[in-house]
């Protein structure tokens, strides 16, 4: 489930066009049709993901140039403002569609949608598409 999520792609059956835009899933998958957001507020655990990801990497940064200044005190600052500013300001929006199936993964391994919930009446529509 979760390599599907990181393709952008539903995490039950691996189908892609979830998405209406870049920052809008659609209501439910084109073919498994399961309800993308499953519950109000499901969104919140995209931004944390989101935001780990990124506060992570900033960390990153920061570390090679505080290893980088303890080598070289002479180093320029420069290069890690230009990568702070990247980072922290071009991936969040670059990551946005990810960190949302990712979510979408976790959240179906800790809690499995029953069998018969997100057909929405669609026959042969149900867990069985490619569950994996």
């Amino acid at each position: 489930m979760l390599l599907r999520a990181i393709g952008r792609r539903c995490p039950r059956c691996g189908s892609s066009g979830i998405f209406a835009s870049w920052f809008r899933l659609d209501e439910r998958c084109p073919r498994c049709h399961l309800r993308l957001e499953r519950e109000s507020d499901f969104f919140l655990g995209g931004y944390v993901i989101n935001l780990a990801v990124t506060e992570g990497l900033l960390a990153l940064a920061l570390m090679i140039y505080v290893l980088r200044i303890a080598a070289d005190p002479g180093t320029s600052l420069v290069p890690v403002l230009v990568a702070g500013v990247i980072i922290s300001v071009v991936l969040p929006v670059v990551f946005f569609p990810f960190s949302r199936t990712i979510w979408m993964a976790i959240d179906l391994a800790m809690r499995p949608v029953p069998r018969d919930e997100g057909n929405g009446g669609a026959p042969g529509a149900g867990q069985g598409a490619g569950q994996g």
